[in-house]
């Protein structure tokens, strides 16, 4: 009986399942081939320094840390004072301090130091000062305020700046400088308040709506940022600022007392050489009552000794 023929078994396969992979994998390719393009047209505009001095976003920063988030703070820190002290001795300015500040206050908010020196690094760092320095500077400060409400310093920073530092960087006819006074009055009167304040906050909160006061004012505040200045320069720079405001301070108390002199001259015996108003005293009047002190008579009246 013959034998049945067998058949080979068909060896032809659908080639659409290894067709359509070939195709997503085509796909893919493309994409991520414009993808790449695309990131670098974007990358050639970014500034030269981007790749040196870019710090990923805070939450980024928080899971790299491990749970050492202040460990990660102090190196950003560190990181950031490295990063000034170069531009400033380069002259140059240090438009990525606040970012840096700022990363390092996300992972450590309880960083008290790091506010203030933070605020004094964004507004004296060698450059010509301007309203935008100014308000950085807040706006660390602000941060500081919240995380430590019942420190004076605070609040005695930033109203310094809104009263004084701002409208004198800014243009004569800025509109925002009548609300940054008003800000600044309001932050001081409070600042006056804190228990623990040092006794010469509310003597100054007393007197800096008058020119002598704003310039009292300049000098504690400047001395205060040059207590937390992390850098020789920086301290130069607030020493510069110290010795030209008191001696114009100086200046004005001499004036002041020249103009409370000749006033107890005009109150005594104007038309007498001014050791005689001296030697006598208080003038008496023709009622027997000593004339008010710096109150001005007329030169022609008859003195009555």
């Amino acid at each position: 009986m013959p034998r049945a023929t067998a058949h080979p078994a068909s060896t032809n396969r659908r080639p659409g399942p290894m067709l359509a992979i070939a195709l997503l994998l085509l796909g893919l390719s493309t994409v991520a081939l414009l993808c790449q393009s695309r990131a670098n047209a974007l990358h050639d505009r970014w500034p030269p320094e981007a790749d040196t001095f870019y710090l990923p976003p805070s939450k980024i920063l928080k899971l790299a840390s491990l749970g050492h988030s202040e460990l990660a703070a102090d190196l950003i820190h560190s990181r950031a004072n490295v990063y000034f002290g170069t531009q400033l001795h380069a002259r140059l300015p240090t438009k990525w301090l606040a970012a840096y500040l700022h990363a390092a206050i996300d992972l450590d908010p309880q960083f008290r130091r790091l506010y203030l020196s933070g605020a004094a690094m964004l507004i004296y760092n060698g450059q010509r000062i301007v309203p935008d320095m100014v308000l950085a500077a807040n706006s660390v400060l602000e941060r500081g305020r919240q995380a430590f409400p019942f420190d004076w310093e605070f609040p005695f920073q930033l109203g310094f700046n809104l009263l004084y530092e701002l409208p004198s960087d800014a243009s004569p006819d800025d509109p925002r400088t009548p609300g940054w006074r008003q800000q600044g009055v309001e932050i001081l009167r409070q600042t006056a308040l804190f228990e623990g304040v040092p006794y010469f906050i509310p003597n100054l909160v007393a007197r800096m709506l008058t020119k002598q006061g704003s310039q009292d004012l300049a000098v504690r505040h400047l001395e205060q940022a040059y207590a937390v200045a992390t850098s020789e320069e920086a301290r130069t720079q607030i020493r510069y600022k110290l010795a030209q405001l008191r001696g114009h301070q100086a200046a004005e108390d001499l004036a002041e007392k020249q103009r409370n002199f000749q006033s107890l001259i005009e109150s005594r015996y104007p038309d007498f050489p001014e050791a005689f108003s001296l030697v006598i005293g208080p003038r008496i009047t023709s009622n027997g009552v000593l004339a008010a002190p710096f109150q001005s008579t007329p030169h022609r009246q008859q003195a009555t000794p």
